[in-house]
């Protein structure tokens, strides 16, 4: 198992998508206009929202290393977890939804900065700007120095590539 995401790397994901997206600028466009009316991108939106409500509530949540030297492993695998006997003490089923939080925290991290690797320059202002500060549409649209119509593009684009990936996060129930 990977190592746990750790407390820096989750304060200082904004910077690293940057950095990511500085890299790629040159290979990565936006999602055809066709491709993105095929989506329900007000459904995606707001399932998104909730996830990263989640993701961003984590770090305060539950207890993560500051440096990567720190290996966590599920303990148990999905065959084993339902036909768990009930004999486990408390502590221990805290304790391991506790690992279970700190791992799934992991891997929407990861997977957030695999989408990373995909979004456009634009794509990643509107990102960080909605999912994690919050703004507005016009505000963003005024940081990227762009119409509110012409956001509409970037942010459906975005967001389609996003669920693609994270979807998968949005329909686990806690």
């Amino acid at each position: 198992m990977d190592n746990v995401v750790t407390l820096n790397e989750l304060i200082n994901i904004s910077d690293y998508i940057k950095k990511v997206a500085e890299k790629n600028k040159q290979q990565n466009e936006l999602l055809s206009e066709q491709v993105c009316n095929s989506y329900d991108t007000s459904y995606i939106r707001s399932n998104l929202l909730e996830l990263f409500n989640k993701f961003k509530s984590a770090k305060y949540l539950y207890e993560f290393p500051l440096d990567s030297s720190i290996k966590l492993t599920p303990s148990y695998t999905l065959d084993e977890a339902c036909h768990q006997l009930s004999n486990v003490s408390q502590v221990e089923q805290i304790i391991e939804n506790h690992i279970d939080k700190q791992l799934l925290t992991t891997n929407i991290y990861n997977s957030i900065i695999k989408v990373s690797y995909k979004l456009s320059n634009e794509e990643v202002i509107y990102f960080i700007n909605t999912f994690f500060s919050r703004k507005s549409e016009e505000d963003i649209a005024n940081i990227i120095g762009i119409s509110k119509t012409y956001l509409q593009k970037i942010k459906k684009s975005c967001l389609i590539k996003m669920w693609v990936d994270l979807k998968k996060y949005c329909e686990i129930d806690d």
